[in-house]
C-alpha cells in the first residue's frame, strides 16, 4: 500500500444479511448461502474475510447481518472481535446496512476509508482483486465514491449495469449512468457497445464522504442514526435501532445514494467474479462433465445431459433427462428446468404461506 495509509485507516465491511433464497433447499432462513460451503470446503463468509485480510487486519473487519442468522454466524469461528458484528433487527436491503456501519465507524474513526464487500461473491484471481481495491482506495482519497464494474462475460439479464463516462486514470472512469437489469436484447446491445460493465455491489469510500451523502439523500435515517450512535446503554440501543428499522424503507445503496450522487467512479475489474446468484452458477464455477452435467455428491445418471444434480444426503438416480436442476437435502428436494433457476425464491415464498410447511424455509 502507499504511504497515506497512516492518515486513513482502512476498514472492511462485509454485507452478510442476504437470504440466499435461490439456493433453497440448501439455503434456509437460519442458514443462508453466505454461511454455506457451496464452492469448496469453506463458507462464503470465511472466504470473503480471507480475500480481504492481506489489506485489512481482522480487528478492522466488520460484519453486518440480520438477527435471524446470529446464532449460525457466531458458530463459525471467523476470528474477528465480537464488537465488530452488527446485527440488524430486520433486513432492509443494502442502504441501511451500509449506513449502520458507516455511522458506527464515524464514531471510531471519522477519517477512515471503508471497503464494502458482499459475503456471497466468488472471486478467482485474488491478486488482481487486491490491486483493484488498492486503486479504488487511492481514488476514494480524491473524494470519489468508488464502485467496481466487472467486464461482462455474457449478455446477463440478472445484473444491473454501469455505463462508463470520462476516464479518470488507468482502469478507472467516472460513472455516466447506472442501468437497471436489462432484457436479453438490451444486455446484448450493452455488450456490443463495450462501454458497459456489470454492477458488482463492491464499493470503496471515505467514511466522511458516504455519511455526507446519507445526510443529503437520506436525511431522516441519518438524523436517527446520529442519535442512535450516541446511546451508551446496550438494551436501549437495540430498542432504538429496531424502531429506526421498522420506520425506515427497504432500499438499495444504488437507489438511495449512488444513482444520485456526484463524483462517482468505477474501477474496471476483471478478476474472475461471480455473484453465485442461483444453482445455475455451479456450471460456471465447478465445470461440466462430458455430458454437460455438473454433479455434486452421490449421483447415478443414465442418458442425462446438461443438468445440475446435487445430493447432500443419499443418492440421486436420473434417466433420460436434460436441462434440469435437481437438488436433494435431508428433508427437501428441488426439481426445475435449468433456465428457471432464478424462480426458486417463489417456492420459499409459497412455503412461508403454509403454516405446516414454514419449517422448511
Amino acid at each position: 500500500m502507499n504511504n497515506h495509509t497512516e492518515e486513513h485507516l482502512i476498514y472492511a465491511v462485509i454485507l452478510a444479511g442476504g437470504k440466499g433464497e435461490r439456493f433453497w433447499p440448501r439455503s434456509r432462513k437460519h442458514l443462508p448461502k453466505q454461511l454455506l460451503n457451496i464452492i469448496d470446503t469453506k463458507t462464503m463468509v470465511e472466504t470473503t474475510i480471507e480475500r480481504i485480510s492481506p489489506l485489512v487486519p481482522l480487528d478492522r473487519i466488520f460484519i453486518v447481518t440480520n438477527e435471524d442468522i446470529k446464532k449460525s454466524l457466531l458458530s463459525i469461528n471467523l476470528r474477528i472481535p465480537s464488537q465488530n458484528y452488527l446485527f440488524e433487527p430486520i433486513g432492509r436491503n443494502t442502504a441501511p446496512a451500509i449506513g449502520l456501519t458507516a455511522f458506527n465507524l464515524s464514531k471510531i474513526d471519522n477519517e477512515s476509508i471503508i471497503i464494502v464487500l458482499p459475503a456471497d461473491h466468488h472471486i478467482t484471481e485474488r491478486e488482481a482483486f487486491l490491486d483493484c481495491i488498492k486503486r479504488a482506495v487511492d481514488i476514494s482519497k480524491r473524494g470519489y465514491l468508488v464502485t467496481f464494474g466487472i467486464v461482462p462475460a455474457r449478455p446477463e439479464t440478472g445484473y444491473g449495469y454501469i455505463e462508463m463516462g470520462e476516464k479518470i486514470c488507468d482502469g478507472v472512469c467516472e460513472v455516466k449512468k447506472f442501468k437497471e437489469k436489462p432484457s436479453q436484447k438490451k444486455a446484448s446491445e450493452f455488450i456490443k457497445k463495450g462501454k458497459f460493465l456489470w454492477n458488482s455491489g463492491i464499493f470503496v469510500w471515505r467514511t466522511k464522504r458516504i455519511i455526507e451523502e446519507f445526510h443529503h439523500f437520506q436525511p431522516e435515517f441519518s438524523r436517527e442514526m446520529e442519535m442512535y450512535i450516541k446511546i451508551e446503554d446496550e438494551s436501549k440501543r437495540k430498542k432504538v435501532l429496531r424502531e429506526i428499522y421498522e420506520r425506515g424503507e427497504s432500499i438499495s445503496i444504488d437507489y438511495a445514494i449512488m444513482e444520485k450522487a456526484s463524483r462517482v467512479a468505477v474501477v474496471k475489474a476483471s478478476f474472475g467474479w461471480d455473484d453465485v446468484g442461483s444453482w445455475s452458477a455451479l456450471e460456471r464455477l465447478l465445470g461440466k462433465d462430458k455430458n454437460g452435467n455438473t454433479v455434486v455428491g452421490d449421483v447415478i445418471s443414465l442418458d442425462t445431459k446438461d443438468s445440475i444434480i446435487v445430493s447432500e444426503r443419499g443418492v440421486i438416480g436420473t434417466i433420460g433427462v436434460s436441462n434440469l436442476v435437481v437438488v436433494h437435502t435431508e428433508d427437501a428436494t428441488l426439481i426445475l428446468p435449468k433456465e428457471r433457476s432464478q424462480e426458486v425464491k417463489e417456492i420459499v415464498r409459497r412455503l412461508s404461506d403454509h403454516k405446516n410447511l414454514e419449517k422448511y424455509t
